[in-house]
């Protein structure tokens, strides 16, 4: 992992709480990968990965239960993850929260990404890794997964489960901790991370949905990103974008006055990345369309709306071209698959 590649401060502040619970003093541990002992307020804080990886192996040695990231979930909460953790109970439905989750997930850790995949009877969520098995600290991914799981029983209640579960990881001495939380089929030695939810489970309305609260918090994650995230233009262009758009369609110039760059300046770091702003605009704006369509909550007028669009025709003309069908066509099928 490179040095650049940062976490959450809510990340070490629950692991520092799942050591203690084993009896264990954390604060040398944390001292010995140059980590500083965690503040009620270090939530919002970043560290580094590379420092991070270091204590999860530690925190697996020294407590001796390869079972660990199963236990961290049961010190985590929705403050864990700052806003998004909040955004995530505000959502009209689960599909709605994990893309949230994958569009959000920098937030959290600036290494590898969260995918969500759309399969015939279920959606499988992919932890999606840039490194080879083994780099990572099985801990932390067991963590990560998880974690997810732990979210989806804030609102959903603590019986609830995937339909299947796969895991990167080796098959660990405590299998027993893994059974008992995931409470379905796991595969080990699996291909990847993955876990699988039924596709009515995750379109199903959630009893704690607000939609006015989960922007305010999507409000609260965009601008943790824009302080957090500056050495990554693309991230900053992403967040101002979405933050821009329910006022109409952003221009490259609004973007670069915004990140206090010339409309020139903007252009090369983005070539330099070999893209462009239209290609980023369009990008996000096919992403969120397809996820809002999938639920019954918004009407197409407020979609077009939040995708910075004049007209709904406007709207239907540039989603037809992205995916073949009209909006209302994809909100039909896939409301009733």
């Amino acid at each position: 992992m490179q040095q650049n590649v940062t976490t959450i401060g809510g990340v070490p502040q629950t692991l520092f709480q799942t050591i203690q619970s084993y009896g264990i003093d954390p604060a040398p541990l944390f001292e010995q990968v140059g980590l500083n002992t965690p503040t009620p307020n270090s939530n919002q804080d970043r560290v580094q990965s590379v420092a991070l990886q270091k204590l999860w192996r530690m925190a697996e040695q020294v407590t001796q239960d390869d079972g660990f990231g199963i236990r961290f979930t049961a010190h985590s909460n929705p403050m864990t993850l700052h806003g998004l953790g909040f955004s995530w109970i505000a959502s009209n439905t689960l599909l709605d929260a994990f893309n949230r989750l994958v569009r959000y997930y920098r937030l959290i850790s600036t290494a590898g990404e969260v995918v969500l995949e759309e399969q015939e009877a279920t959606y499988c969520v992919w932890y999606k890794l840039p490194v080879g098995k083994g780099i990572a600290a099985p801990a932390s991914l067991d963590a990560a997964m998880a974690l997810f799981v732990q979210l989806c029983r804030f609102t959903k209640g603590a019986q609830f489960s995937p339909s299947r579960v796969e895991l990167h990881r080796n098959t660990p001495k405590n299998r027993e901790a893994f059974t008992d939380f995931f409470n379905c089929e796991i595969t080990f030695n699996g291909e990847e991370n993955r876990l699988y939810f039924s596709k009515e489970v995750l379109r199903e309305p959630l009893p704690s949905a607000n939609e006015e609260l989960a922007r305010v918090n999507d409000q609260v994650v965009i601008d943790y990103l824009k302080v957090h995230d500056k050495a990554d233009v693309l991230s900053q262009i992403r967040a101002i974008v979405i933050d821009l758009m329910p006022s109409g369609t952003p221009s490259q110039d609004d973007v670069a006055k915004l990140l206090h760059v010339s409309t020139r300046t903007l252009q090369r770091k983005l070539a330099e990345k070999h893209t462009s702003f239209k290609a980023i605009l369009e990008g996000i704006r096919q992403e969120l369309a397809t996820s809002y369509l999938k639920g019954a909550e918004r009407s197409i007028a407020e979609v077009t709306y939040l995708l910075g669009f004049t007209e709904p025709s406007n709207f239907s003309r540039s989603f037809k071209q992205w995916t073949g069908e009209t909006p209302n066509e994809y909100r039909a099928r896939h409301i009733s698959s």
